[in-house]
This record gives structure tokens, C-alpha cells and sequence, in this order.
């Protein structure tokens, strides 16, 4: 058993980002997902205990015309924000994770979820 005391030594971001996207997944059920990991987005806070990452979801949609004359956008798109942190110090990977459709994540919705996924926190559990 290896130092799992902050999220470099567990692996790339990109790497880790994907495990935690794949264990959520693996949580999710029905049809088959169109949810994809931005590589790019996966990066660790300075001490090493936090990761930020975004993941983007392609909606099925069936008249994407009509889509386009009620909505201006012809697809759909959920975007979902996430941090993951290892600051319980009780050896959980503690998670939260907020979506928006892209014209909302555009607009002032985007600003609040950010807000909100930045404000997330944790408690110190560990035994000191």
C-alpha cells in the first residue's frame, strides 16, 4: 500500500480524473452513456488534495429543428463540473458534481455553479 495522501501520487490528473468519472458512471443506470471526460479541464490544486475536472454529455435530440426554432441551439449539451478532494484526511475521496445545459452554463447559471462546485468543502475526519 502506497502514500495516497494527495492525488499526484495516485496518478496523473487526466488519469484520476478518468477513474472517478468511470466509478460514476458505473453508478448510472440505463442506456448507454455520451458522457466524455475533457482531458484538458482534469487539473490538481497546488498542495496536491483537489482535482477539478468537467465532463460533457451529448443529449439525444429527435427534431433538432424545432429545437432550434423554440431553444437557438440545434443540440444539447449538459456540461458537469466536478472536485474531488482529499482534505477528510480520513482516506476518503470525498466528491461533488453539478451540471447546467450548455446555454444555461453560458449564461449567469454558469456563474453560480461554478460558485457552488468552488465553495464545496470538507471537513477534516482524520484521526490527529
Amino acid at each position: 500500500s502506497g502514500d495516497l495522501s494527495t492525488f499526484p501520487k495516485i496518478g496523473t490528473a487526466k488519469a484520476v480524473a478518468e477513474l472517478l468519472f468511470l466509478r460514476r458512471e458505473k453508478d448510472q443506470t440505463g442506456q448507454q452513456s455520451r458522457t466524455r471526460l475533457l482531458s484538458e479541464s482534469a487539473k490538481y490544486s497546488e498542495d496536491g488534495k483537489t482535482l477539478e475536472f468537467q465532463l460533457r454529455t451529448d443529449i439525444d435530440v429527435q427534431k433538432p429543428e424545432l429545437l432550434l426554432e423554440q431553444e437557438g441551439v440545434s443540440e444539447l449539451v449538459r456540461l458537469t463540473l466536478a472536485k474531488a478532494t482529499l482534505d477528510s484526511n480520513d482516506g476518503q475521496i470525498m466528491a461533488v458534481y453539478a451540471s447546467a445545459l450548455q446555454q444555461n452554463y453560458d449564461g449567469p447559471d454558469g456563474d453560480a455553479l461554478r460558485e457552488s462546485v468552488a465553495s464545496f468543502a470538507v471537513t477534516n475526519n482524520g484521526q490527529k
